[in-house]
């Protein structure tokens, strides 16, 4: 049985909750959901101009999960834009929170005043915790070292490090037959990185090729840039590393 999740917090309840294409009869439209605790995120980052890390905390929720709920909203109004369906605000395990949020001059005429001391739902974070236990994880290098800096790509990594959670021990395996292919470097890392046992991949970005033969595979994937491979490990423990939904750059990148 699945845990419940833990409410989300609003600071908005929108005045209208249904918008339909003109001239399209509502008796044959077709309806998008979008639930309360969605479009409170897209509010958040994309009108208030907050950051994850703001965000997250205002909606007292890992940034993890904003980060899904985010794309979650992203891919149902693009579904209703694009093949002109109509869209329902509704639903949404969500709480209002004693804190003023409304119309005002800042910030593209709307607040939210940011609570710093919100605690974050513990479910996330205890869910993941568990589920990490004795997983191991791959992670992209440029060197083959954890105080080296995770590889931005993915199948053209140079080094591919496997950490086990649990014995804190990894071992150290070449990519240098992906680094220099012609074509399908993608595609034959992620095969190599899921014969090694890993149960999620950390890198920088990853195309759709090699995305979609990770995610076939059931596998977890998070994003990491600019950071040492030992510093990706500590955030992915924590929770704080991006997971993402979709490939982030195009073919051949």
């Amino acid at each position: 049985m699945p845990r419940p999740t833990c409410p989300r917090r609003v600071g908005f309840t929108p005045s209208t909750t249904y918008f339909k294409p003109a001239g399209t009869p509502i008796d044959i439209l077709e309806e998008v959901l979008l639930g309360h605790d969605e479009l409170e995120a897209i509010r958040l980052k994309n009108l208030v101009g907050l950051s994850q890390e703001q965000a997250s905390l205002q909606m007292g929720i890992s940034q993890s999960t904003f980060h899904r709920l985010l794309v979650s909203a992203h891919q149902k109004l693009s579904d209703a834009v694009v093949n002109g369906k109509a869209l329902r605000i509704e639903g949404g395990n969500v709480t209002t929170p004693d804190v003023s949020v409304g119309v005002c001059r800042w910030k593209n005429e709307w607040s939210c005043k940011i609570k710093t001391s919100v605690s974050i739902c513990s479910e996330d974070n205890n869910r993941q915790v568990e589920e990490k236990r004795g997983m191991k994880i791959a992670i992209t290098s440029t060197d083959g070292t954890l105080q080296g800096k995770v590889d931005l790509r993915f199948g053209r990594a140079q080094k591919i490090i496997l950490y086990d959670m649990e014995t804190k021990k990894h071992t150290v395996v070449n990519n240098v037959q992906n680094l220099n292919a012609a074509q399908g470097a993608g595609i034959q890392t992620a095969q190599n990185v899921i014969s090694l046992g890993a149960r999620a991949i950390i890198s920088g970005h990853f195309g759709p090729k090699a995305f979609q033969a990770i995610q076939m595979a059931g596998l977890d994937v998070y994003s990491a840039t600019n950071i040492s491979v030992e510093e990706a490990i500590r955030q992915f423990e924590i929770g704080k590393l991006i997971k993402l939904a979709n490939p982030d750059v195009e073919p051949h990148w």
